[in-house]
């Protein structure tokens, strides 16, 4: 009786382990589903700029009207730039809408590569200018740089065209400007400056002289383009949801248009 009661024990120790073997590699298995878009990403030369703090003064809040339809909103989340027939494009939630970056692309025979020294993540909004068709945000972006401080002048201009909204992140003295854009379901690549196919979570070079009026269109029937047409261009989506404009240039422009993309 007494073997007997030992072998039931250890059945009872043998299941115990298997089961937390099974819990286990079931928790292993989720983790590592969470992470497989992260480690599918294949080398873009893009760099992951993350946004940072964003404060906007009281003052500068509100939405602003452009005309046509168009108008664009600040809020202390974000800006919203929106069309008669609904949002067009959203900034980073709670996030800076730019960052600026010090370094260099390097041109290779594959793809650019980006080699940042360092970032400025962090942005203030201090006041609104506005004028018919037109609104300016004036501010800075600022973030530690070698132990202390630095910051860079900031103006966001939104200007009403005849093809939509034109918006210019201009800083004074980066080498580069990153626009953090909110998720934007099923982006898909307009040609020539991307593929026609959804882009999902990967990063993207821009064609070069491909212009800057159509880059990729959104599920929002938003189409963009990204600019400078001469500088070099990139679109890094994250496994996260936000999607990243990178232009080696201290202005980085989008054109937002709500006309549908073309079937």
């Amino acid at each position: 009786m007494h073997r007997w009661g030992v072998r039931g024990d250890r059945r009872d120790v043998s299941r115990s382990m298997v089961a937390l073997v099974v819990s286990v590699a079931a928790a292993a298995a989720l983790g590592l589903w969470g992470w497989l878009p992260v480690v599918l990403r294949t080398d873009s030369g893009l760099v992951d700029v993350a946004p940072g703090l964003f404060t906007v003064d009281q003052s500068a809040r509100g939405v602003a009207t452009l005309g046509r339809g168009y108008t664009v909103a600040a809020y202390q989340s974000g800006f919203r730039v929106s069309a008669a027939s609904g949002t067009l494009v959203d900034t980073i939630t709670r996030g800076s809408p730019v960052s600026a970056v010090i370094g260099e692309v390097e041109d290779r025979d594959d793809h650019p590569v980006e080699h940042v020294e360092a970032t400025l993540d962090h942005v203030r909004v201090d006041e609104v200018r506005i004028e018919p068709g037109r609104a300016a945000y004036l501010g800075e972006v600022y973030g530690e740089v070698d132990g202390a401080t630095r910051t860079m002048p900031l103006r966001l201009t939104f200007l009403l065209t005849t093809a939509g909204v034109h918006v210019t992140a201009h800083v004074q003295g980066a080498d580069a400007v990153v626009v953090h854009l909110d998720t934007m379901p099923a982006t898909t690549g307009l040609p020539p400056a991307l593929p026609d196919l959804n882009l999902r979570t990967k990063g993207w070079w821009v064609v070069p002289l491909a212009g800057e009026q159509r880059a990729f269109s959104t599920a929002r029937r938003a189409v963009v383009g990204l600019g400078p047409a001469i500088r070099t261009r990139g679109l890094d989506l994250r496994p996260d949801g936000r999607l990243d404009v990178h232009v080696w240039s201290n202005r980085a422009t989008l054109t937002l248009s709500g006309v549908p993309r073309p079937s």
